[in-house]
């Protein structure tokens, strides 16, 4: 069993750079305090050490476990003292900019005198700061006496996996008349790899998930090719997480060639010797299992380019590699998918009946469900259905409907050893951004913009000089999308992510990783047993609740740690809030029936706020105390206005009101990247006036109100020289109705354009767009198909095409449904 430590591991790492920019903060700290921080910052750094260890031991002893499950929970209390120790001591002070410019202008007896006062009126909430500092003090003391007296085992090779025989091995000595749905991708790889007429070297790369088929299929073709007789010579040689370059892969090449290696470890010698082997012969090599790209400059030197015909197949998980690998640029990659649902059946019919046995009456019901949850992945569907043949009960069979990897039945185990291989393969802190993802659903949508900033607000993204959080957020997903571990869903016009979902497979296996980390707890009103390891609660999901349900999660002491809320289903599903101090996300999207709010205003560390699609009709008007909040979704709600208060958050960064009225002195809101708003039905023409002044200001999106009346015709306009910053508009009314004048929204990039319908007499009353200098993409989209809407169309493409000197990409899309 390997130890669950993960995330963990970077969140420990990261607390000892946080205390030390404690401890350069000029806080009034009571005496002996900033001694004690700075004794968490060395034993800290040490612990880290310690827990590296235990993450490389493949049999952990229980007690070690224990141990590791201590320092979680003593981690994530120290990270809490640290991000509530400045809104403790400062009470709601301005921020240190406002206070900076505050002393400046101030004369230095008054500064002193407001020292003074601070001192005298913060010092209740400075004892308490340093007795909870020293309760942590005297825990960390507790943790590290008993890591002194557990013994730790000698690291581990952790090569293969744990625990058993590779079920990867099985691949390769696959019998060709037992494959399911790989007819297709042999035949379709085969053609990639002989490729008549073409005689330079070239090498075909296969990628796809975990468990989806790729060393099988590579299998078949290399022995496809070999019983044709292509090639003088061939070698199938695997690569592995832990590579032996010299030991193993070179020496089973020589092996299989018909050389001898003589002995020796020598690398360079046994290059040589490869080269020498495959001289003046026409050979088919496949590189199985490929991981990094640190192995591959040394196994493509091993292999002469003479133009005979020579190929090379390699496979590996990761499609950022596989471009790499191939040649052409990527050409020549092979990504396998998954199988379709007739083969999908036959494969687990085959597994679990036997061939020709039909699948018994009393589990014809749950059958489909269970094949379903494996979601085509062709390991999934062999190892779940080996773990189920030969066991009928229909109790046994339920609990695989609900999840594939809870069971402790030998060849589910091997699924989730598999992949465990990539999930230990990601470095700290994507470990954290997957495991994030079970907080949502089975089948769920991911929207990539909200998981972004989620993952920003849950503090798993690091602070970089030339790049900003989001950027860095979006990589973090390119990585993980590259690896294979999230697909994506739907993509936006230049080829990036919308949104994505999880494949079933992998969706059970991080909310098993989920559970014994301790990383999210989950509620599931469907279920009869809730997802908890009964410990401190740090990130709750409450699924499929409805109005009757009494939540278990109403326990305060439990839910009292917790730095993230998220609720499917009925409002009433939702928590109090007034004792979730730390809570850090609170997302009620889309949830059904009221909400109460109460206690709203006292989460003072709170940085992700999303209403979306409630029935939420006001905001409290204090909602100007959450000082720390980032995003604010209060789109499709019943709010109408948004509190003046909402002006003092310096830190939001993205406000997206919809249809609500915003407030006067927005331009106070230095920090805003993303605003969606109303047009000027709403808000007056000075508060527009404000938002253009907005420098920081990137994207803006429109929610504007229009008639075919010609006396009350509504349009959108901008000013010449406002939303200087802004490179993305959307702009959603009922009717077309929009003009941009000269040398207006310069650096705008894309352009949205979303209508109900066109005029009613076909006319279009776009124009302009060639005004927008730096404009690449146009996206115009309607919800009804008339005249007035084609003819729109046709405007927008003609001036795109002709009038702008960029001749921007048009997307086009009409909603043909509503005829």
């Amino acid at each position: 069993m390997d130890i669950a430590v993960g995330a963990l591991s970077g969140m420990v790492d990261s607390l000892p750079g946080k205390l030390g920019d404690l401890l350069q903060q000029e806080y009034t700290l009571l005496s002996g305090v900033r001694g004690d921080v700075g004794f968490l910052q060395s034993e800290l750094g040490t612990m880290n050490a310690a827990l590296l260890r235990c993450e490389s031991l493949d049999n952990p002893d229980i007690q070690t476990r224990a141990w590791v499950a201590q320092v979680r929970d003593l981690a994530y209390d120290i990270e809490d003292w640290i991000d509530l120790f400045a809104h403790r001591v400062d009470g709601g002070a301005d921020s240190p900019a406002a206070a900076s410019a505050a002393a400046k202008s101030s004369s230095g007896f008054l500064t002193w005198v407001r020292c003074c006062v601070n001192k005298v009126t913060t010092l209740p909430a400075r004892h308490i700061i340093a007795t909870t500092l020293q309760e942590l003090k005297t825990r960390v003391v507790e943790l590290s006496e008993q890591r002194k007296r557990y013994r730790f085992d000698p690291p581990a090779a952790r090569g293969g996996v744990a625990g058993g025989v590779d079920p990867r091995l099985v691949a390769l000595y696959a019998d060709a008349g037992s494959l399911v749905g790989m007819d297709t991708p042999v035949e379709e790889v085969s053609e990639m790899v002989v490729d008549s007429g073409k005689a330079a070297l070239k090498c075909v790369a296969i990628s796809g998930m975990p468990g989806s088929g790729k060393t099988t299929l590579a299998t078949a073709v290399h022995r496809r090719l070999k019983e044709q007789k292509r090639f003088d010579c061939s070698a199938f040689v695997s690569v592995g997480q832990k590579p032996d370059i010299a030991g193993k892969t070179l020496k089973g090449i020589l092996s299989q060639i018909g050389g001898g290696y003589g002995g020796g470890e020598d690398i360079s010698r046994l290059i040589g010797m490869v080269r020498d082997e495959l001289k003046d012969k026409r050979y088919l090599i496949v590189i199985d299992d490929l991981w990094t790209r640190t192995e591959w400059p040394t196994l493509r030197c091993c292999f002469p380019d003479e133009n005979l015909g020579s190929r090379i197949i390699v496979t590996t998980r990761n499609d950022v590699l596989a471009k790499e690998c191939s040649s052409n640029s990527g050409d020549c990659v092979y990504k396998l998918g998954l199988l379709n649902d007739v083969h999908s059946r036959d494969l687990f019919f085959s597994k679990a009946f036997g061939k020709g046995n039909d699948c018994p009456s009393h589990l014809k019901d749950l059958s489909p469900q269970v094949i379903e949850r494996c979601g085509g992945l062709p390991l999934a569907l062999a190892s779940i259905a080996g773990a189920l043949a030969h066991r009928f009960p229909k109790d046994e069979w339920e609990r695989y409907a609900s999840n594939l990897l809870t069971s402790s039945y030998s060849d589910g185990q091997n699924l989730k050893q598999i992949l465990n291989l990539s999930y230990n393969d990601l470095p700290s802190h994507l470990k954290s951004c997957m495991l994030y993802l079970s907080i949502f659903p089975n089948n769920y949508e991911i929207d990539v913009e909200h998981l972004v900033r989620r993952w920003i607000a849950e503090g798993f993204v690091a602070d970089t000089r030339y790049t900003s959080k989001e950027e860095r957020a979006r990589s973090y997903l390119t990585d993980l999308i590259s690896r294979n571990m999230i697909p994506t869903l739907h993509l936006r016009h230049d080829g990036t992510p919308r949104c994505c979902k999880l494949h079933p497979v992998i969706h059970d296996f991080i909310v098993v990783k989920s559970m014994e980390e301790n990383f999210v707890t989950l509620v599931d009103a469907k279920l009869e047993a809730t997802s908890t390891n009964n410990g401190t609660v740090r990130r709750l999901s409450i699924q499929n609740s409805v109005k009757q349900d009494k939540i278990a999660a109403q326990n305060d002491d439990m839910i009292k740690h917790a730095r993230s809320l998220t609720v499917f289903g009925h409002g009433s599903g939702v928590p109090r809030l007034n004792d979730m101090s730390v809570l850090r996300v609170l997302d009620l999207g889309g949830c059904n029936g009221p909400v109460c709010l109460d206690g709203l205003c006292k989460l003072i560390l709170l940085r992700y706020l999303s209403l979306r699609g409630t029935d939420v009709s006001e905001l409290p008007a204090q909602i100007g105390e959450l000082r720390c909040l980032e995003t604010l979704d209060v789109r499709s709600t019943k709010v109408k206005e948004l509190p003046a208060s909402i002006v003092r958050l310096e830190n939001l960064m993205h406000l997206l009101g919809g249809n609500a009225k915003l407030p006067g002195e927005i331009k106070k809101m230095k920090a805003l990247l993303t605003l969606s708003c109303a047009d000027v039905g709403k808000n007056t023409v000075s508060v527009l006036q404000e938002l253009g002044e907005l420098g920081n200001l990137r994207e803006l999106e429109l929610f504007c109100d229009a008639t075919e009346n010609a006396a009350d015709k509504k349009r959108v306009s901008f000013p010449s020289n406002g939303f200087k910053g802004v490179r993305q508009l959307c702009i959603q009314s009922s009717l077309p109705s929009v003009t941009f004048v000269n040398s207006s929204l310069r650096k705008v990039e894309v352009l949205e354009l979303k209508f109900e319908k066109g005029l009613s007499d076909g006319s279009t009353s776009v124009s302009g767009i060639e005004h927008l200098h730096n404009l690449k993409h146009v996206v115009i989209e309607f919800s009804q198909d008339d005249a007035g809407a084609i003819a729109t169309i046709a405007s927008v493409k003609k001036a795109a095409e002709t009038l702008h000197p960029n001749h921007p990409d048009v997307f086009d899309k009409i909603n043909r449904r509503n005829n």
